[in-house]
Formats: C-alpha cells, structure tokens, sequence
C-alpha cells in the first residue's frame, strides 16, 4: 500500500510539473519596436523651407514663418482593445525646420489604432530651471535655456510651450504684420488626439507616423491686424494674455494625419 502510495505522489508530482511547463512555454513573451514622428511644417499645401517666405493659406491669406517650435510631450499609442501606452520619457521639441523625431523609449509591438500627446509640459516639468550646460544631452537639451533661449519665459513663469514668430498679411492689405506668439502657463497645455490611424509597430523596427503641422489652420478663423492679436504672450499684458490663450486653444486645429503610401 505505501508503495502504490509513493508511486500515485510522484505521478501526481509529474503530472504538476509537466502542466506548469506546458503553460509556461505558450506564455507569450512581449517584444519590442520603436516609434518616431515625421511632423512636416505646412501653411496650406504648401511646404515651408525657407525662412520668411510667403505662402497661401486656405483662405489665401498670405503668411511667413521667421521661427516657430513647439513642445510635444506624454506621447500616446492606442492599442486595438481601446488601452492606452504612454511611451516613457516622450518628450521632443518640434522646429520648423526638422521634420523626424525618434522616440529612444521602447514601444510593445502590436497593431494600434490612435495616438494622443500634449503640447506643451506637465506641471512638474514646467516648474524645474531649464537646464544651462550648452552640451546638454536627450530630454535636457531641449529644456535648456542656453540651447533654447526663447523657450524660457523665467522663474516662477516656466517655459514656453509654443513659440513662433513671422508675418502674416491680412485680406485685402499690402502690408505685412509682424506677429508674434510666445504661449506657455500649465492651463494652457493643449492635448491633441488623433484617431483612424491603424499602423504596426515592428519589433526591432522605428514605425515612424506623418503628422502634417499646418500654421495657416493655426490662425484660421483670427482676426489679425496691426492693432489685433498680432502679439501674444501668455505673460503680457491683458490684451497679449487673451491672444495667447486665442490662439493657444486653436493648436490642436494645426494637426492632420497623413496615411502611409507605399
């Protein structure tokens, strides 16, 4: 009896063991890729590559960027099932004149469906001093005031979400405006959302989605004159702070997403 006993333990003990492997070997192992934005500077359907030049908006309104950069950050992938991943550490500064931006972090590979981020910073972000050392590195380089002067407002202030400074010659005038638009303050921290996407993130692949930032949509529908909303600064006086706060919540208009053709 104690041997049938011992001998049904150790089948049981098996059995157990090869049960427990059989689970462990189909459990799935997540794998990783890599996502990038291509975000191309437009007004209209025109591509802007030189530097105060005049191009037509939708409205044919006439405008030219002299500089213009934005902060994008807390990059988001929805993923089929409708859950969200945000990409650690997603932070980058978007210049006009730089189209590709690779997020270093890595992302579960998988097919997902939208992306949302932020212009802007979060409120801790948006309180530390930028950093000073001219060969700062990675998210420090673009918080720091000596390689981005004019994206710091100052102490107590923070830093400037959105920057951007040109001319823009309203209908029916021969003269342009010099405007420019210096926005930040945490209530003015935009998220923009963009679903429809459908795209594959590769393992071991960057997967790289084109975002078209188009100004002359920024401004549609503002009323700019030499005497109106040719100025804005979040921190300026009354009439600079509501034309911050204007076309601050006009930025999620600038954002298309252009599908991939192969």
């Amino acid at each position: 009896m104690k041997s049938r006993f011992y001998s049904a333990s150790i089948a049981s003990a098996v059995l157990m063991i090869l049960f427990f492997l059989s689970g462990c070997s189909k459990k799935e192992v997540t794998q990783f890729g890599q996502f990038g934005l291509h975000l191309s500077t437009q007004i209209d359907t025109n591509t802007v590559a030189v530097e105060g030049q005049l191009y037509p908006d939708h409205n044919g309104r006439l405008m030219a960027i002299n500089d213009a950069r934005f902060y994008i950050s807390s990059v988001s992938l929805q993923k089929t099932d409708g859950s969200w991943y945000t990409i650690p550490g997603s932070l980058l500064l978007k210049t006009y004149e730089k189209q590709d931006y690779n997020i270093t972090s890595v992302v579960p590979s998988g097919n997902y469906s939208a992306i949302k981020f932020y212009v802007g910073l979060d409120s801790l972000t948006n309180a530390i001093n930028p950093a000073v050392d001219s060969n700062a590195t990675n998210q420090d380089s673009v918080l720091s005031s000596t390689l981005e002067p004019n994206m710091y407002f100052g102490a107590g202030e923070g830093f400037k979400f959105f920057y951007f400074s040109g001319y823009i010659l309203p209908s029916g005038s021969h003269s342009p405006v010099a405007v420019n638009y210096q926005i930040g303050g945490n209530a003015n921290r935009q998220l923009v959302t963009m679903s429809g996407l459908n795209f594959t993130v590769s393992q071991g692949r960057v997967h790289f989605v084109s975002i078209v930032c188009d100004y002359g949509k920024l401004f549609e529908g503002i009323t700019i004159s030499n005497s109106l909303n040719g100025n804005g600064n979040s921190f300026g006086n009354t009439a600079q702070a509501n034309t911050a706060t204007l076309v601050a919540d006009s930025i999620s208009n600038m954002f298309s997403y252009v599908p991939f053709q192969p």
